[in-house]
């Protein structure tokens, strides 16, 4: 029984098909002599057409990459730039802090109130 099922669906899955092959044939044209090639010399230009765009924005692409790779840093320019940074990160940590800085303020001015108070 299951085998007489699987029959008939493949005969209405073929129907089908050819439905609409057939339906397809008369809404879009074709079925005459040439095949329903027709048309292919058409697009075929078009599709030339789009291939030039495509080529002219793959060319647009490579120039603009060129320039990116004129002004990217090399290895060798990013170790030295990492370089830089970090012997500036040295002398920053040996600058005095704020802290620092107000203490040395006070003691001079200390120092400086001592001595005006010896000259008079």
């Amino acid at each position: 029984m299951s085998e007489r099922i699987s029959i008939l669906g493949e005969y209405r899955e073929k129907r089908a098909a050819q439905a609409l092959a057939q339906d397809s044939i008369e809404k879009l044209g074709g079925g005459d002599d040439n095949g329903g090639m027709g048309d292919i010399p058409y697009r075929v230009g078009v599709l030339e057409g789009k291939m030039d765009k495509v080529q002219d924005t793959l060319i647009s692409i490579q120039v603009t990459l060129a320039r990116i790779e004129e002004r990217m840093a090399t290895k060798d320019e990013i170790r030295r730039v990492e370089v830089d940074v970090a012997e500036l990160k040295g002398r920053v940590a040996k600058l005095p802090s704020l802290a620092q800085i107000a203490a040395l303020i006070a003691v001079a001015g200390a120092i400086l109130k001592g001595l005006a108070l010896l000259h008079i």
